[in-house]
């Protein structure tokens, strides 16, 4: 299939999904079933709107929590680097939304519209756009076009494309070629910057920058945090982040395995997706284990049972301090091919870190942290079941990993600064007369 029929063919589809949005958001129960539909359809509402229109805009896209975490000393870098601009952050999920809402660098917070070209105009529409920022993986071709179409500089930032990611891309590879060749590019890794290389983006735009969760700083811990650490008195906690079906059950069949020999020990559990936290409950009270919800447990509702007891983390933000009162953490979605999830929290609270097969999201540093012996990589339930009971029952060895794992963390840092002088550089350029590549 030719580029031009690739990309006609994309932005057809494009249209056709969000026809069905737009019939799908008015249907009956729609808000209950798919909460964010209606806010993707590309026209925003009048507050938004007349904040879109104060004044020259940066807009920066991060698709859920985790990646507005990593930007948000980037976006507070940026006010302070460019004022008197309107800051913009947009993302994917409700959860993002809520936490972009509550951002105090950011003016406005918004869903980021679907990929078709008619959504893209209506959400274009009311802003004076002076940048773009996108994050990750967050590439859309019809957005990115209608911005080069305006003049609009794009900046990825903190970028990364993973092995299956590029695999996937190749057949759509002209397409993504229209989109990323004006794209200036910040790289994680040299692996990546070759991979968007590949996939089209013109290598005079393209640099390693490393990735910004490596600048997250930690921000003091909630009261709820000093709460949970004195429900616990002194018990050791096994911190499951970011847990998908499936590595939510083989962590509670760890757990039964190894509680009878470590009495003291609290499995937390913290599903990726909110919306999975009462099929979580099921499944613990199904196993025949106290179910403890953090928010209940901080609201000084329930009490910690003196025996076996799961914690269920049912609230978003508190899961970095959690695996700092942990003793080891397992990442999830790395257990089920779900790409695993964010190894860089556990690393910075000193903790060894466990991880499934599957972490092409971040395989880079999941290998750095491997080598340096911060991290040990399971293959099944039942090699989990063996990595904690070997953990449990040997302190130097846990305390050894998790000093690695912080070595690791720290030794990453400067993306920040290396992202803040390319934006800028490419910004200056932009409104130079005779722009060029940046």
């Amino acid at each position: 299939m030719t580029g031009s029929l690739v990309r006609v063919a994309y932005g057809a589809g494009m249209t056709v999904a969000a026809m069905l949005a737009a019939i799908g958001a008015h249907l009956p129960g729609a808000k209950r079933r798919w909460p964010t539909l209606a806010g993707r359809l590309g026209k925003l509402p009048a507050p938004e709107r007349a904040a879109a229109q104060g004044g020259d805009a940066i807009w920066l896209h991060a698709a859920s929590v985790g990646e507005l975490v990593a930007v948000r000393p980037l976006l507070a870098r940026l006010r302070e680097r460019f004022p008197g601009r309107v800051f913009v952050v947009s993302t994917l999920t409700g959860t993002g939304l809520a936490l972009a809402r509550e951002l105090s660098e950011a003016h406005l917070a918004c869903l980021f519209p679907l990929d078709a070209p008619a959504t893209v105009r209506r959400r274009l529409e009311p802003f004076r756009l002076e940048a773009f920022l996108f994050t990750e993986t967050e590439i859309w071709p019809s957005f990115l076009s209608a911005l080069a179409g305006r003049g609009v500089p794009a900046i990825l930032v903190s970028g990364r494309v993973s092995a299956r990611t590029a695999g996937r891309a190749w057949g759509l590879r002209p397409l993504y070629r229209r989109g990323l060749t004006p794209v200036t590019c910040c790289m994680q890794t040299e692996e990546d910057a070759r991979r968007i290389v590949a996939l089209g983006a013109d290598p005079r735009r393209v640099h390693v920058a490393g990735s910004l969760k490596f600048d997250v700083g930690t921000a003091p811990p909630p009261a709820e945090i000093a709460q949970l650490g004195a429900a616990l008195a002194g018990r050791r906690l096994i911190v499951g982040g970011s847990t998908h079906r499936g590595e939510d059950e083989a962590l509670l069949d760890a757990y039964r395995a190894l509680v009878t020999a470590h009495p003291d020990v609290v499995l937390l559990l913290a599903p990726r997706h909110r919306e999975r936290v009462a099929a979580v409950e099921s499944a613990v009270t199904s196993a025949g284990l106290p179910c403890l919800r953090y928010s209940r447990l901080a609201a000084g509702r329930v009490v910690l049972p003196p025996g076996p007891a799961v914690l269920l983390l049912d609230v978003v933000g508190p899961l970095a301090h959690c695996y700092a009162l942990g003793w080891v953490a397992f990442v999830g979605g790395s257990l089920v091919p779900a790409g695993g999830h964010n190894v860089l929290e556990p690393a910075r609270a000193a903790r060894p870190i466990l991880v499934g097969p599957h972490t092409e999201h971040s395989a880079a540093l999941v290998a750095r942290l491997a080598a340096a012996g911060g991290l040990v990589r399971v293959e099944s339930p039942a090699a989990l079941t063996a990595a904690l009971g070997a953990l449990l029952g040997d302190v130097e060895r846990t305390t050894a990993m998790g000093q690695r794992a912080r070595a690791v963390a720290e030794s990453g840092r400067g993306a920040l600064e290396r992202h803040v002088k390319i934006i800028a550089a490419r910004l200056t350029a932009a409104r130079a007369p005779d722009a060029s590549t940046a």
